[in-house]
């Protein structure tokens, strides 16, 4: 999706708020207080009542944008602007494209998002055959600090990342090449440079994936 599609499909705020609501019950509606999984939905109030208890699960109940006086849209549109692009987003140009007036609010906005990413991601085991390597990534940096800055292995410009994909091998029954095809990978910045770090870490990750 691009902006402009995200654009076409979340108009305003009532889009949003429907398509959280569709993606929440589609999960499943579970109630805090007893647990219970049928709910009717309050449209006037935007809540869920328990069947059960009657004890009624607000829109962003749970959810990463629970006590935020935030539109849903802006959640959104955080969200899309945060992930349409390669490179990622600083906090100060999401706060241009938001248009919004506080520093601190777009910054708590982001921090938590990329925290519920992280642990969602924590979710996805790797299987099978597993492959793991180092790589250097460049760091975005202005450009006139980039000059000042070390060129090469060990270089302040590049971050060393370890990555583990999961490899999955496949043959064309028809030709017989094969290929690899990988569904996840995990990464992870490196402090240092030292193989006995690689090697804890590729342990550890192996042991989240068993």
């Amino acid at each position: 999706m691009n902006i402009l599609e995200f654009i076409n499909q979340f108009p305003d705020e009532n889009s949003c708020r429907e398509d959280m609501r569709s993606a929440r019950e589609r999960e499943g509606v579970i109630c805090k207080k007893c647990k219970g999984k049928k709910h009717y939905w309050l449209k006037a109030k935007w809540a869920w009542q328990c069947a059960d208890c009657s004890f009624r699960t607000s829109l962003r109940s749970g959810t990463v944008m629970e006590n935020s006086n935030l539109p849903v849209r802006t959640w959104y549109l955080a969200m899309a602007f945060m992930t349409f692009t390669k490179k990622g987003i600083s906090e100060v140009e999401l706060q241009r494209q938001l248009g919004h007036s506080r520093y601190n609010t777009v910054w708590s906005l982001m921090h938590k998002i990329r925290s519920a990413m992280g642990k969602r991601d924590d979710t996805y085991g790797l299987e099978g055959m597993i492959e793991f390597d180092e790589g250097y990534f460049e760091k975005a940096t202005k450009e006139k600090d980039r000059k000042k800055l070390k060129r090469g292995r060990g270089s302040q410009r590049q971050s060393n990342v370890a990555v583990m994909a999961e490899s999955t091998k496949l043959e064309d029954l028809e030709t017989g090449k094969k290929d690899s095809h990988c569904r996840y990978f995990k990464m992870k910045v490196l402090q240092t440079h030292k193989k006995e770090e690689s090697t804890r870490l590729y342990r550890a990750i192996l042991m989240i994936s068993a």
